[in-house]
């Protein structure tokens, strides 16, 4: 894994996993996507990814289509 940290790995890991933002994270660790592309692709700071990711913050409905859409292409 280039672009993600262990730390970040063991946060999403530890992280409620029905979170969708969490769900999002793992897809992302396991398919090595960077966060500047997800960003792009959702439209929100790195910040806002990360916090996702570790499940710290939860992800509005605004964004959940943009969300569901990145994780059927991961998929």
């Amino acid at each position: 894994m280039i672009g993600y940290s262990q730390k970040l790995i063991e946060a999403n890991k530890a992280a409620n996993q029905q979170h969708i933002g969490v769900k999002l994270g793992k897809a992302c660790i396991k398919k090595d996507v960077p966060v500047q592309v997800v960003c792009k692709m959702i439209g929100v700071s790195r910040t806002t990814i990360y916090s996702w990711f570790t499940g710290k913050s939860l992800v509005s409905v605004h964004y959940l289509p943009n969300i569901k859409s990145v994780l059927r292409e991961l998929a």
